[in-house]
């Protein structure tokens, strides 16, 4: 009888094997090899990570990396926060409103990206001219792309606004899951509407919010389209926009250089996976 459990699980697990390790463990065998085109090249051993991690380009790669995750992830998470406080509301025109905030969402990435593009658009983009108008005559003919930080403040702002109404929408749905008896017995006490905020909802709403920081920090790591279509050429200008993700795909598509390209892709593999461990643990530990 107690073959029965692992005898149920074992198509699940024989599935898993096949879908996550057998390409897991092709892309290490790889990363150990030079490369040599689509063909697995000479043995190397730990010589494409020895000059991973020695070479500056790589290392800048995955600070600026970490800074857009980081970045995106706050920005993203408070703003979609906000939203559905708003949407939380019970205002006339809720529903509507909810509505609007779901269609980024629905639009593909790549168009997202093309257009937010040219709305940085150092001569005919929308934002200069709002600037202008507003009186900062600095932006006129202001080229967003000329530069490594002003490209990436660009970016930046495209991958927020494509995040947002996904956090937003789960986040919603999170405070609507908030009891309202406690909610109600708050104010009783004489509770203000923060104090409930933070006392009787986030708490309640802190699983939620702690998957939504996983998933939203494993999409701000590998962002790849945003970078790619918005920058000439991909990660310019003089490389100062490159990260991970579109590192890993200039090495092993570019480049042909498919060692280089699967020791990049471990790597980050390895960060999201510790940094999904954290926050796991930590959750774990809030629970207790």
């Amino acid at each position: 009888m107690r073959l029965v459990p692992w005898l149920l699980m074992a198509p699940t697990a024989i599935s898993v094997i096949a879908v996550i390790g057998y390409p897991l463990l092709q892309t290490v065998w790889l990363s150990l090899h030079e490369g040599q085109g689509l063909m697995t090249g000479e043995w190397v051993g730990l010589d494409n990570y020895v000059e991973m991690f020695s070479t500056p380009a790589n290392q800048a790669a995955f600070l600026r990396t970490l800074v857009l995750t980081a970045v995106t992830v706050g920005g993203a998470m408070f703003i979609a926060f906000l939203t559905a406080l708003v949407l939380n509301s019970g205002l006339p025109g809720m529903q509507i409103l909810t509505v609007l905030v779901v269609l980024p969402w629905a639009m593909p990435r790549v168009s997202a990206a093309i257009l937010w593009k040219w709305a940085f658009d150092s001569q005919y983009g929308l934002v200069n001219w709002v600037l202008v108008a507003l009186g900062l005559d600095q932006f006129d003919g202001f080229s967003w792309f000329s530069t490594g930080p002003s490209a990436l403040v660009v970016v930046s702002i495209a991958i927020i606004w494509a995040k947002v109404p996904f956090l937003a929408v789960a986040l919603l749905a999170a405070l609507k899951s908030v009891p309202g008896d406690l909610v109600e017995a708050a104010r009783l006490d004489g509770a203000s509407a923060f104090q409930t905020l933070m006392r009787i909802k986030l708490p309640i709403m802190r699983p939620v919010v702690m998957v939504l920081l996983i998933l939203a920090t494993i999409q701000a790591f590998q962002a790849f389209d945003h970078i790619f279509v918005m920058t000439v050429p991909p990660g310019g200008p003089n490389h100062s926009t490159e990260i991970l993700s579109l590192l890993t795909y200039l090495e092993a598509f570019a480049f042909l250089d498919g060692g280089m390209g699967s020791a990049l892709a471990l790597l980050s593999f390895a960060v999201l996976a510790l940094i999904t461990y954290v926050y796991v643990r930590m959750q774990r530990e809030e629970l207790r």
